[in-house]
């Protein structure tokens, strides 16, 4: 019988999770998981299908469009796309033995908190990638059951046009509201999203080389300063963006992509880079799956020019840094992976964080309602 606290931070993580699809295009599988409709299940895959699950929206499209399709017509094995791989359906379909995908794109946090409780993903056979998909991995990012895809970004954004022409350069300047005057911003405890207890601790004089294990009581004794200044606790993209471009707050968290994606289309908002945190998502197979079909897959997402096609469109870092080389001009210099930009960030702590999580959450939720 499965341990009801393990049960109940699966669910917590599955609500972590749906920050990568909020605000966007849901396919007929994510709208059925979402309201709780059961797909019929799909036969086992054989050797001459590979089934692969992301995240839909407009990166499943580039990935169709650059990997999964010619992929498909190179090799004569038919691709099956999927979408929203929620811990509870990995482990759902793997205590059953129905896999409804084989090579999956998500976290670590995934991965350490459903191998606390077995075996749900297979070891990388790194012998069947080729040289030139490993070539420009930092071997850090090539786990047993895991291998580095691209990194995604929480940082400082502000507005250019509130502060004189000052900018944040930390967070102990987002918590300084008579030097930066205006409502702040950060992140909820709620659909998914982890309080930033790390950028509570920089705003107190933590190094981002210290943050963990995080001190949680410090963390949010400084939330408790910054607290009567926050003007909403976001949860989504969509949301936080609103909150820059309107007006509504002059600093504060938001996603790297996001605020640079509303910075080009003419809104007087930009960001730090400096003591950003920085996440990534990494490719594995699930355990039970065909495993020569899905390396061969595996292999074909991590060539080096489909990524760079696909990240010179999206807003995610490659970790390939041969791909991040590859980029049209100007591109790299406005990603999370570009040398330049992670070195002023600090990597999350997923271990840390699949610990701790679900008692993070619940002690937010209540004191955010103090």
């Amino acid at each position: 019988m499965s341990d009801p606290r393990m049960l109940s931070k699966l669910a917590q993580i599955d609500r972590l999770s749906r920050r990568r699809f909020l605000g966007g295009a849901a396919s007929l599988a994510a709208a059925a998981a979402a309201s709780g409709l059961v797909l019929p299940r799909r036969a086992l895959a054989a050797d001459d299908t590979v089934r692969f699950c992301s995240w839909g929206g407009s990166l499943q499209d580039l990935q169709r469009q650059y990997v999964l399709d010619p992929f498909e017509e190179a090799s004569g094995i038919k691709v099956v796309e999927d979408s929203l791989p929620f811990p509870s359906r990995i482990k759902a379909m793997v205590d059953s033995g129905n896999l409804e995908f084989d090579v999956v794109e998500t976290d670590l946090l995934t991965v350490y908190t459903l191998e606390d409780m077995g075996e749900y993903f297979e070891p990388i056979d790194y012998s069947m990638l080729s040289a030139e998909a490993l070539a420009g991995i930092p071997d850090e990012l090539k786990h047993e059951k895991a291998v580095g895809y691209f990194y995604w970004s929480y940082n400082i954004g502000y507005r250019t046009d509130k502060f004189g022409g000052a900018v944040p350069q930390d967070w102990a300047d987002v918590w300084d509201v008579d030097k930066f005057p205006g409502d702040r911003t950060l992140t909820s405890g709620s659909d998914g999203q982890y309080p930033n207890l790390e950028f509570a601790l920089m705003a107190d004089g933590v190094a981002k080389e210290d943050l963990y294990p995080l001190d949680v009581d410090r963390a949010f004794a400084s939330l408790d300063r910054i607290k009567p200044h926050v003007n909403k606790w976001w949860s989504s993209g969509s949301e936080v963006v609103q909150l820059f471009t309107s007006g509504e707050v002059t600093t504060g968290s938001t996603y790297s992509g996001r605020i640079l994606t509303a910075k080009d289309e003419g809104a007087p908002v930009d960001l730090n880079w400096n003591q950003g945190q920085a996440s990534l998502d990494y490719l594995m197979i699930v355990k039970g799956a065909p495993m020569e079909p899905a390396m061969k897959l595996l292999d074909a997402l991590l060539k080096v020019q489909p990524q760079v096609d696909i990240f010179n469109a999206y807003a995610g870092g490659p970790a390939n840094a041969d791909v991040l080389a590859g980029l049209k001009p100007g591109r790299a210099s406005v990603l999370p992976s570009d040398p330049a930009n992670l070195s002023k960030m600090y990597v999350q702590d997923s271990r840390w964080w699949a610990d701790n999580f679900g008692a993070v959450v619940d002690r937010f939720n209540e004191w955010s309602l103090l």
